[in-house]
């Protein structure tokens, strides 16, 4: 390999006579403590909502309505026995809100919370509005107050079997109806009046409301409840169905044949929700605050196992806590490795395969050496540049630990053959012969990872400036830091003979025998596998990066299947100044009422609440009113609108969540351009109607958007005003929109880089068609693995969508080397075959170990309880495995056909200008043109390659 200028500097001395490997060991010494230094302030931060940026359409919809409707980060919290009347809500809201002193102030509140919101506190706005207390409970059904177990009442025969009814309605539940039902206890008491002031008279209606409901409810004998039990109804009427013919045994007695089970029932409220509203400390830090809330709970009296706790602030936690766990988690003891810390344990596997597969302590020791200070240096670099961590970063150091090490590993390998006996010599005719490789091999790699800034989502581009930047740092230290430390730990290349890599030979000749059949076998493979591309789909909801038996999880099933769901959809509702004038209020809040109910009824949908939901929305004609009520209702809904615009106006509310229901924007607000006032008008009345949808579903959410957006357009077309119209918002849409720039951040930033890489192959072979057929190995592992995903129904979450575009410069990487040293070995002489041969008996070791020692890293990740952390481990495995796969095999073979009949012509023109240019047709030897034209002369093939390679320009 030509000298370049760049490497000869390792051989320069200081006006002292020290050399510049002296410097460069010195420099790394003093920058280490600022970089550790660094790393102590890296901070965790995870929030889907910040993935897009704000000039996505998506997220200016998000901001308008949150600027409409300023809502608080909150948490739902619930426990196994958590009922309308149960003691223990009131007790929380006092730890968390604090209490009023004489003097007026509250005392005792958590700095953490703002507001806790009871499902008590919504029935006794709705009971003071002249509602009834089973409208207002219907109401509120499926937003923080769940429909409860089933409620079982035993016939007098029935009882009389005691507890064997017990296990004959299990077994029809789990062996006959498959549900996984568990029988439950406790239910709704009497509520207490203790603490009630004598002249709150809302209180006092709440307390009796709340006392003739639980007197009302019959008696049973038995509750069970199993996994959404409400979210399929068939399954719930067949069941019940099936309980209401259950028989006594025919025994012979006086009961047999008789029903042993009167009725089946449920009773709304049997279980309920809090919500929990975080303040601007709460949200500044969510950990310390959800485990403050935590604690309160406990301390309220609730057992810490019965607890479930939900929402975004909840998730953020959970996975800032997993992606330290799976660094170190302290709850495994040291010696189970695997879930302790399977990155440590990934590094370790890794550090253990270099000194098996190099079979040198002293290379393995120093090739990990410098991976190390490249994970160190390119960390560092973050919270230096004001950037915190997040779940796409957290697996930037593996990933250059895996560049750092395939660069170190080659460029042992070029040590090894580098025929020089003297141990200085050595490293600089490895590190002169390695530069180019390395440098184009680095730089392709970081075209693929820089193409990553082309998407739309924050984290990716994140990861895509920092990765590419740690890609160069990985070149340096790789070229300039490895061979510094191996001047100052000298030691002899091995000799040749004692390499053995003649396997490796016998590989490649037999692949050159039988080309055009792995040809085919890749190209069919491909092919298949591309085929399971059409079912092809991404994942972005959080929740989904766990696995089903985390504590989270389990939570969010207990809090969906038996409460609500626990991310929410928004209808926002835009009244224009037509339809205020033609409509009165009262008439709106209907048309709100009655596009809320129908919504309600999707069967994706828990529950729906706006400010409808907190009005009397009777007609004057009701049936059963009286003259003189139906004139108090008329003036009451007549005043009605100047009421709720004062309190609007002047933020006073009686409840923030009620004026957060309702917004009178006092400017327009445009969305895709300016002065198109796409997202309200002058003088617009909005609404907003929040609908409650599970996290954990498998719906698609394009379909639930569409169908939400079809019931508003039916009822909102009856206003027949120009401009009332409205926005489907909220994190469902956001997901969705997070789901579709994953899939075009895959395409664009992979199809870029496979662009960029394969006009770079193109000027390297000086061959247009050489380069696009060098890219077919590139190409094959990256469209095998991610068919095979598909083909297994696997979605594509964020962190596997980097993996595309980093497969690729890996899968370039080892192209590149093979590829050099075909270039180098025809231009000495050799027969295309022979050097196809040659060419993998230097380099596919280096491949293999490479491969090897990364991959069985990358498998260790497995363990790690974040999906995102285990599942990125596996299929970067099999990413790099295919990856070598196309560079031992395929590779090969087409170097051996076609390929390497253009290399080889590309070669030879260039060997004849440079002869021309030097004025002597005898500068190509009469051996290489025998090689070039298929000649069986050849040369000598035990020359040690590192003498070939010297002074080739």
């Amino acid at each position: 390999m030509a000298k370049t200028g760049k490497i000869p500097i390792l051989q320069r001395r200081d006006r002292w006579g020290h050399g510049v490997s002296l410097w460069i060991i010195a420099c790394v010494v003093l920058i280490l403590p600022v970089m550790f230094w660094a790393l102590r302030d890296i901070k965790m931060h995870n929030d889907v909502v910040g993935w897009l940026p704000r000039n996505d359409p998506q997220a200016k919809i998000l901001h308008w309505y949150e600027d409409l409707f300023p809502s608080e980060d909150r948490i739902l919290i619930s426990w196994d026995d958590c009922s309308l009347t149960d003691p223990r809500i009131a007790a929380l809201e006092r730890r968390l809100e604090g209490t009023i002193a004489e003097n007026g102030q509250r005392e005792g509140a958590s700095p953490y919370v703002v507001d806790v919101t009871r499902p008590t506190e919504l029935l006794s706005k709705m009971l003071s509005r002249d509602l009834t207390f089973e409208q207002s409970i219907d109401r509120i059904t499926g937003v923080l107050c769940g429909k409860g177990p089933l409620k079982i009442r035993y016939t007098d025969i029935g009882r009389t079997r005691g507890s064997y009814m017990e296990q004959e309605i299990l077994s029809l539940a789990n062996d006959t109806f498959r549900l996984n039902a568990v029988i439950e206890y406790g239910d709704m008491t009497l509520p207490s009046s203790e603490g009630i002031p004598i002249d709150d008279t809302r209180a006092w209606k709440l307390h009796d409301e709340l006392t003739k409901y639980v007197q009302a409810i019959p008696l049973y004998d038995l509750q069970i409840s199993w996994p959404e039990m409400h979210t399929h109804p068939k399954v719930m009427a067949d069941f019940r169905e099936a309980l209401l013919k259950m028989e006594a045994p025919a025994s012979g007695s006086q009961t047999a044949g008789k029903t042993c089970i009167e009725d089946c029932f449920i009773v709304p409220g049997s279980l309920v929700a809090v919500s929990v509203a975080l303040s601007e400390a709460g949200i500044a830090d969510k950990a310390v605050a959800v485990e403050a809330v935590h604690q309160a709970i406990i301390e309220s009296g609730v057992p810490e196992e019965a607890i479930h706790m939900g929402g975004q602030p909840v998730v953020n936690v959970a996975m800032n806590a997993a992606v330290a766990d799976a660094a170190w988690d302290p709850n495994f003891p040291v010696w189970d490795l695997a879930h302790r810390s399977p990155i440590f344990l990934s590094a370790l596997v890794s550090i253990l395969a270099s000194f098996v597969m190099l079979r040198s302590f002293r290379l393995a020791s120093l090739v990990q050496l410098v991976s190390i200070l490249t994970v160190v240096i390119a960390m560092a670099l973050i919270p230096l540049s004001g950037t915190s961590l997040n779940m796409v970063l957290i697996v930037m150091p593996t990933l250059l630990i895996v560049l750092t090490t395939s660069a170190a590993i080659h460029l042992s390998n070029y040590w090894k053959h580098s025929g020089e006996a003297d141990p200085n010599q050595s490293v600089f005719q490895a590190a002169n012969t390695a530069w180019l490789p390395c440098a184009l091999a680095s730089g392709t790699t970081a075209i693929g990872l820089a193409s990553l800034l082309v998407s739309n989502l924050v984290p990716v581009r994140e990861f895509g400036t920092f990765a590419s930047i740690g890609c160069g740092i990985s070149f340096v230290v790789v070229l300039y830091v490895l061979p510094s430390l191996m001047l100052y730990w000298p030691k002899s290349p091995p000799p040749e003979e004692h390499l053995e890599t003649g396997h490796w030979n016998r590989f490649g000749q037999w692949i050159v025998r039988h080309r055009h059949f792995v040809t085919v076998a890749c190209a069919l493979a491909t092919i298949a596998t591309a085929w399971g591309l059409r079912q092809f789909a991404t994942e972005t909801k959080i929740i989904r990066y766990f696995p089903p038996e985390s504590r989270l999880v389990q939570d969010y099933v207990f809090l969906e299947d038996k409460l609500s769901g626990v991310i929410s959809i928004d209808t926002i509702v835009k009244f224009d100044k037509a339809a205020r004038e033609r409509l009165p209020f009262i008439d709106r809040a209907r048309i709100v009422m009655e596009l809320q109910s129908e919504i309600r009824q999707h069967p994706e949908i828990s529950g729906a609440l706006s400010l409808a939901s907190f009005l009397d929305l009777r007609t004057g004609d009701d049936a059963g009113l009286s003259a003189i009520e139906r004139m108090k209702l008329k003036r009451s809904q007549s005043a009605l609108e100047d009421k709720i615009y004062k309190r609007v106006h002047e933020g006073t509310m009686d409840d923030d969540s009620v004026a957060s229901m309702l917004a009178l924007p006092e400017k327009s607000a445009d969305w895709l351009e300016s002065g198109d006032r796409l997202l309200n008008r002058e003088g617009d009345e909005v609404w907003r109607i929040t609908a409650q949808t599970s996290a954990l579903s498998d719906t698609d959410l394009e379909v639930l958007i569409s169908e939400m957006d079809d019931i508003a357009s039916r009822h909102l077309a009856m206003v027949d005003s120009p401009y009332t119209s409205h926005i489907i918002t909220g994190l469902i849409p956001v997901f969705l929109r997070t789901q579709q720039a994953v899939l075009e951040s895959l395409i664009s930033s992979f199809g870029m880089a496979f662009i960029i890489i394969a006009i770079v192959m193109m000027v390297l072979l000086r061959s247009p068609v050489s380069g696009v057929f060098t890219m077919f190995p590139n190409l094959m592992p990256v469209i095998m693995i991610f068919g095979m995903l598909s083909w297994m129904n696997l979605k594509v979450d964020i962190g596997t969508m980097i993996t595309a575009s980093v497969a690729l410069g890996i899968a370039v990487d080892g192209t590149l080397h093979l590829i050099t040293w075909f270039q180098e070995l025809v231009r000495d002489g050799y027969s295309q075959n022979d050097a196809v041969a040659k060419a993998l008996e230097n380099c596919g070791p280096a491949m293999w170990q490479t491969s090897a020692a990364i991959g069985l890293g990358m498998l260790a990740l497995l363990p790690a309880e974040l999906l995102l952390v285990s599942r990125f481990g596996w299929i970067m495995a099999a990413l790099i495995m295919a990856a070598l796969l196309g560079d031992i095999v395929l590779l090969p073979a087409l170097l051996a056909g076609k390929l390497g009949q253009l290399i080889q012509r590309s070669e030879l023109r260039s060997m004849e200008r440079g002869a021309n240019s030097e004025g002597s047709s005898d500068a190509v030897s009469e051996q290489s043109r025998a090689a070039f034209t298929g000649s069986p002369q050849r040369a000598s093939a035990e020359a040690p390659f590192g003498h070939q390679l010297k002074d080739v320009s």
